[in-house]
């Protein structure tokens, strides 16, 4: 039995995503991990106050959102972890990859490029190489053709 991490955050391609690898981990019997990571860096220099408050917003979101996660896989007979972390999102999942020892990741693209360079398609898959490359895992991209 292996573990499928599935790294995720909210909106539709987060669904998409959590359907794919809650899919992969009923059809392969696997354990399910969600993993929901923030990075406060994206809010620049911020007072220590503010930063403070800004993290704890982050946290409390990411728990939320990873409650929903669960909850979508139970009601589909799949018991399911989540974790959140805070800072690089790239190398905190591989981290996550590697501490867990994870045997599938999962990570989804959103239906429209972003202004954001790191939701583009070419990025997202240039991230799984790397990732394939760092850790060895397998690298399940769900893109917005392959949600069903």
């Amino acid at each position: 039995m292996g573990l499928i991490v599935c790294a995720t955050r909210g909106g539709e391609a987060g669904r998409r995503t959590q359907e794919r690898a809650i899919a992969l981990a009923k059809e392969r019997g696997d354990e399910l991990v969600f993993l929901c990571v923030f990075d406060p860096a994206f809010a620049g220099d911020l007072s220590p106050a503010l930063s403070e408050a800004v993290i704890q917003e982050q946290q409390w979101l990411g728990r939320t959102l990873m409650n929903v996660a669960q909850s979508r896989a139970r009601k589909q007979g799949v018991d399911a972890d989540a974790v959140v972390r805070r800072g690089p999102v790239v190398e905190n999942i591989e981290d996550f990859v590697r501490e867990s020892c994870a045997s599938t990741l999962v990570i989804g693209q959103p239906r429209v490029d972003s202004a954001l360079d790191t939701f583009r398609l070419d990025n997202v898959q240039s991230c799984a190489d790397q990732m394939v490359d760092k850790t060895g895992i397998a690298v399940v991209v769900v893109t917005p053709e392959r949600a069903e």
